[in-house]
């Protein structure tokens, strides 16, 4: 699961983050403990089989990587690479039950697990209470194709990136962290009615080149922080 929770000191953390929503901008690769994930550009005919696992109150009214606030009783559901607003039936294989969800959320990043399903969902496939159970996907709506990535899996989309270190609700506590860093500045977006502060570090002509920046502010304590393509 990839939300947590936002408080006066600490940054709202999101993957790869509110930019997410758009069309283009959910295609940029992202880096999960030392791995690049590389989200779809066309989800369509989409299948697999695998480990489905739930989250569910413990992250209940905190944001989604697409921006969203997560509702535990929506039937939604993250995953590593589908694009955000694909709809996919999820069938349970021992027992043949099945549901639909919508992909609003980035994860699950543990073991061999497939999707994270919200608890709502969870509840309908019958595996609210195992935890865990195989299923298999298999994508019924795809989400609005993306611009083609070119050969380094990147988006063909030209543009400037930087590296987000974390979102804020509080202006000056984004302004604090926006001071320890060289070539940083604050930025101001509204999710769901809420006024929130990110703070972006750089201005780097493709996304390799943010990756080294980066890892060093990971290093330097800012675990959340990830390649955004600039404002």
């Amino acid at each position: 699961m990839s939300v947590g929770s936002g408080c006066a000191s600490q940054p709202i953390k999101y993957y790869p983050g509110p930019e997410s929503h758009s069309d283009s901008v959910q295609t940029l690769p992202y880096r999960v403990d030392g791995r690049v994930y590389y989200p779809l550009d066309n989800s369509s005919g989409f299948v697999q089989e695998g480990i489905a696992s739930w989250y569910g109150r413990d992250f209940h009214g905190k944001l989604t990587s697409n921006g969203e606030v997560y509702n535990m009783n929506s039937l939604t559901a993250a995953h590593k690479t589908l694009p955000f607003n694909s709809v996919v039936l999820v069938t349970h294989r021992e027992s043949g039950k099945s549901v639909t969800v919508r992909i609003n959320d980035r994860g699950p990043f543990v073991g061999d697990r497939i999707i994270d399903l919200s608890q709502g969902a969870a509840n309908k496939l019958g595996i609210a209470e195992t935890g865990t159970a195989p299923v298999s996907l298999r994508v019924i709506r795809g989400a609005k194709p993306s611009p083609p990535r070119n050969a380094a899996g990147t988006s063909a989309k030209k543009g400037i990136y930087s590296v987000q270190v974390g979102v804020f609700e509080d202006l000056d506590n984004a302004r604090n962290i926006s001071h320890q860093f060289n070539n940083s500045r604050v930025f101001a977006v509204t999710q769901s009615n809420r006024k929130l502060y990110k703070v972006l570090v750089g201005k780097y002509s493709n996304y390799e080149k943010a990756l080294e920046p980066m890892d060093q502010m990971r290093l330097r304590g800012f675990e959340e922080a990830f390649i955004v393509l600039s404002p």
